[in-house]
């Protein structure tokens, strides 16, 4: 669990003495409530406060509580939450986990928290929360798209004049952040680079080297088209677009083989279901990000 001070910065250019002793109290009632619910206190950095529990029940409901209290106060907090695994050094905690977490805070609004997938699924059926479904969510330096929720803040919404300093980037603003990079830096990844480069060598062997009946080709063909997928995932960030340039790079051995059309028809066939698997994740991804 993270929580952090919404318009921090504003508050310190208006009354910096003042604002120091409204976070170290924050502090302390934050570290108070998070033992209250059986957490610990691992981490303090200015005006955030990072807390694990073993259990993500108490987590939820030490945020809700904590956003009860901050309600008639003049702090506004966000919090993120993630269920996910960490690494313990040192009394510190590290791993995606914490990544994540750090992720959400952002997206919640002032007074209200963001939770994951993970986190929804676990308390359900257990508290009794109002929840905005934000979709799948594409988050800066996070291999996959994670489907968020929201928890609205307790009592009245601050002004926008409160909350100006510190922006609430919607879903799809982080989304374009994080897919910000351009499609050559894709391809010059040592990861991409490498097995581009052997699949071009492979789609070129009957010039350079000599007839392999197609299998060679066949091979860079698909080689390349796993690698055109994976670029072109990551840059939309929509599940099931790898399938799609998979299942083209598959049905492309008919034209490099071409031994016969019961060959042919199985290498478009199998390209086609690859393919129509993919196109019918990316659609459901479509609507969950729609809804």
């Amino acid at each position: 669990m993270l929580a952090d001070v919404s318009g921090f910065s504003r508050m310190m250019g208006a009354d910096e003495e003042a604002t120091v002793d409204q976070i170290k109290e924050f502090h302390r009632q934050l570290k108070a409530l998070v033992e209250e619910f059986e957490g610990r206190v691992v981490d303090t950095a200015g005006d955030s406060v990072l807390g694990e529990f073993d259990s993500v029940v108490n987590a939820v409901r030490c945020a809700c509580r904590i956003q009860e209290k901050q309600a008639s106060e003049n702090i506004r907090t966000r919090i993120g939450i993630h269920l996910g695994d960490v690494i313990v050094e040192d009394y510190q905690v590290y791993g995606d986990g914490v990544n994540i977490a750090a992720r959400l805070e952002p997206l919640a609004e002032p007074g209200g928290i963001c939770i994951s997938e993970a986190v929804y699924q676990q308390i359900r059926s257990k508290l009794d929360l109002p929840v905005e479904d934000l979709g799948l969510t594409a988050l800066k330096n996070i291999e996959h798209p994670i489907r968020l929720y929201r928890v609205p803040p307790v009592g009245p919404r601050p002004s926008p004049a409160l909350v100006a300093s510190k922006r609430v980037e919607s879903p799809r603003e982080v989304q374009r952040e994080s897919t910000g990079e351009s499609a050559a830096d894709g391809f010059l990844r040592p990861a991409n680079l490498v097995p581009l480069t052997v699949g071009v060598f492979l789609l070129l062997s009957r010039v350079l080297l000599f007839p392999t009946a197609g299998v060679l080709p066949t091979g860079g063909a698909i080689l390349i088209s796993i690698v055109m997928g994976r670029i072109w995932a990551g840059r939309s960030r929509r599940a099931g677009e790898f399938l799609l340039a998979l299942g083209l790079g598959v049905a492309s051995g008919a034209l490099w083989t071409n031994w016969s059309r019961v060959t042919n028809g199985i290498f478009v066939l199998a390209g086609l279901v690859v393919a129509a698997v993919g196109a019918g994740i990316r659609a459901r991804g479509s609507r969950v990000e729609a809804s």
